[in-house]
């Protein structure tokens, strides 16, 4: 790939499939695809030496002009297994194939138990070799197949007796797959860009090249991009497909992508390309996890495994929350937890294969719970959340992860849910989330949040009943001990949007309080104001007057700044309060007494006041932008 200058845009009405041919060695896959494409996919010089295909070969095959599809040649030798596995991922349809001179082989019941296991049951099965049998022996090697099949999930998949060599059956085969994939619905082109690494290499002139199959969503020449788990970014120079350069290219698709920005050696299989924040980076996996058939050996708690995602291969240590030894023997369905040795790129849903190293053979495999696993309980509780988390709706899903996580990003949700974009779209459209910007929570854990907040103001304004509310900061400082910050922000701008709040100054409160005073001690406090109304401007300083009727001094201060923010009365200074009426009636008296401008003794003669309260009254004026002192005179502000 990335040796043509043959630009062009993918057609957006072509559909593209993934192929494997999988099964034992030397059973002819290699053989098939040559004659299916026209392509030798044995490429590396120990394949032709051997006739193994140590790497999977890929092969385009057009089908028709709506339909195009890659072909891969999955290695068939037992100690390949691990590129088998990478090699099937996102595989749409499976050929496993059975040469009729051998009939089913130990290595073709290990690879459809590792497709079956990764969720790939579409199958179509090809006889091969039909020339080196008779047909006696042709109809004894379908029967064995027809048998083996039975009642597992690629029972009813057709058989096609197939000759490379001479041509018979392979008109048959490709009408057969065309029909058969015109059936299967084609990736989502609209999910979030996926694209799980299998090959690194460099071209002089082009630089750093990597290959794999588009998982899901769709990629841009041009597009900058990340590299999961390691976070590393890049920019796409080049999009090829089948050897052809092109603009873009979708989910199906076998790509090889000329990246910028980024070295070979930082770039390794398995790691995973995308294009938005769609996808968990996590060392811990819960799983709904099914035992395999060709497990022979018992696998005690804790043990070391190997695990496959996509084209990952990562150590772990498997952990069980219902037994201690997992028997051999049996198809046993469970939920288990692996605590990877690195991390890895995933998503809710996708599908794994856990090995063992030594012995080396397959457990099982499973799919994803959860990518954000913790440490819980060994026992029943455990496992009854396991199966809510297995068998609710997505919305079900999303509410109980709620319940624990309270707020949640859209990448996240579509994360831990394993949803695609249109999906959470729709997911939120019909049910009862609470969308906060990019944040979404449930209606019960919004409620709950809302009824913290209400409680704190109602106990506040029972408290402190003189103060205008309580302090947003301190709220948020209180509320956030129980929840998220953004939970708790959004829902105090919500409900004063709703009217149900409002905010005066740095202080919130219930839309109709007003502040008042504490009936314990209202007609004392009133006593204090009718005596600052009485005095006029020459007061009594405020705290002689509240110690006079013995107000507490728990209360002093609030009563204090209650007569201020209530503008029951106007600080002259400290301690120097006087009625709002009185300070009103000054402010007339001077206006009406002088002309644009006077002197503090023409102040002095009007009000009639000692220098004592008459300087502070005038710097009072001043402060409060009514007058502008200029050397000794005052000039009202027009």
């Amino acid at each position: 790939m990335l040796v043509s200058d043959d630009s062009r845009l993918a057609g957006e009405c072509m559909n593209y499939f993934t192929i494997g041919l999988a099964g034992h060695i030397d059973h002819g896959k290699t053989t098939l695809t040559g004659a299916l494409t026209g392509i030798d996919t044995d490429r590396l010089k120990e394949e032709k030496e051997r006739n193994i295909s140590i790497e999977p070969g890929f092969a385009p095959f057009r089908l028709s002009e709506e339909m195009t599809v890659s072909i891969i040649d999955v290695p068939g030798h037992e100690r390949f297994i691990r590129q088998m596995i990478a090699g099937v991922a996102g595989i749409d349809l499976v050929i496993p194939v059975v040469a009729a001179d051998e009939g089913v082989m130990p290595q073709t019941r290990e690879h459809l138990e590792i497709l079956s296991l990764l969720g790939i049951q579409r199958s179509i099965i090809a006889i091969t070799k039909a020339d080196l049998v008779d047909e006696e022996m042709l109809q004894l090697v379908y029967e064995d197949i027809v048998d083996y099949i039975e009642g597992s999930g690629f029972e009813g998949s057709e058989v096609h007796i197939v000759d490379a060599k001479s041509g018979r059956g392979l008109d048959e085969l490709k009408e057969s797959i065309t029909a058969f994939l015109s059936r299967v619905p084609s990736r989502n082109r609209a999910g979030a860009f996926r694209l799980p690494i299998d090959q690194v290499f460099t071209l002089q002139g082009h630089g750093t090249i990597v290959r794999g199959t588009i998982f899901d969503g769709e990629i841009r020449d041009g597009e900058q991009v990340k590299l999961l788990p390691d976070r590393l970014e890049a920019r796409v120079r080049q999009i090829q497909t089948h050897n052809k350069k092109v603009d873009r290219a979708f989910a199906g698709q076998r790509v090889a992508i000329n990246l910028a920005g980024i070295n070979k050696h930082e770039l390794i299989r398995g790691q995973v390309i995308v294009n938005s924040n769609h996808y968990a980076v996590t060392s811990t996996i819960d799983l709904a996890f099914t035992q395999s058939l060709t497990m022979f050996h018992e696998l005690k708690q804790r043990s070391l495994v190997t695990v496959h995602i996509g084209t990952a291969e990562v150590r772990g240590t498997i952990v069980f929350f219902d037994r201690n030894v997992l028997e051999s023997g049996e198809r046993e369905e469970l939920f288990c937890q692996i605590r990877l040795h690195r991390p890895i790129a995933a998503k809710k849903g996708d599908h794994v294969i856990v090995r063992r190293p030594t012995p080396v053979e397959t457990i099982g495999g499973g799919s994803i719970l959860n990518v954000s696993g913790e440490k819980y309980k060994f026992g029943n509780e455990t496992i009854e959340m396991f199966e809510q988390m297995s068998r609710g709706t997505p919305f079900e899903r999303l509410e109980q992860l709620l319940d624990h996580e309270l707020l949640l990003s859209k990448e996240q949700v579509m994360q831990h849910i394993g949803l695609d974009e249109e999906a959470y779209v729709q997911l939120t459209e019909e049910s009862q989330l609470v969308l906060l910007g990019n944040y979404v929570t449930s209606e019960n854990v919004f409620n709950m949040a809302v009824e913290a907040i209400l409680v704190i103001i109602r106990n506040n304004h029972q408290l402190f009943p003189m103060r205008k509310g309580t302090p947003k900061a301190e709220l948020i400082q209180e509320v956030r001990k129980r929840y998220p910050v953004k939970l708790v922000e959004a829902a105090i701008e919500l409900k004063i949007a709703k009217g149900e709040l409002k905010q005066t100054g740095p202080f919130l409160s219930e839309y109709s309080f007003q502040p008042y005073l504490p009936n314990s001690w209202k007609t004392r406090m009133t006593q204090v104001i009718g005596e600052l109304a009485k005095q006029e401007l020459n007061v009594s300083p405020i705290d002689m007057l509240i110690e006079k009727e013995s107000i507490p001094d728990s209360l002093k201060g609030e009563f204090k700044q209650y007569l201020l923010t209530e503008h029951v009365a106007v600080s002259l200074t400290d301690e120097l309060y006087v009625h709002k009426d009185s300070w009103e009636k000054t402010i007339t008296d001077l206006k009406s007494g002088t002309g644009e401008t006077f002197t503090l003794q023409e102040a002095k003669d009007i009000l009639n006041v000692s220098r004592k309260y008459l300087v502070p009254v005038l710097e009072k004026l001043d402060e409060s932008g009514y007058t502008i002192r200029k050397d000794r005179d005052r000039y009202w502000r027009t």
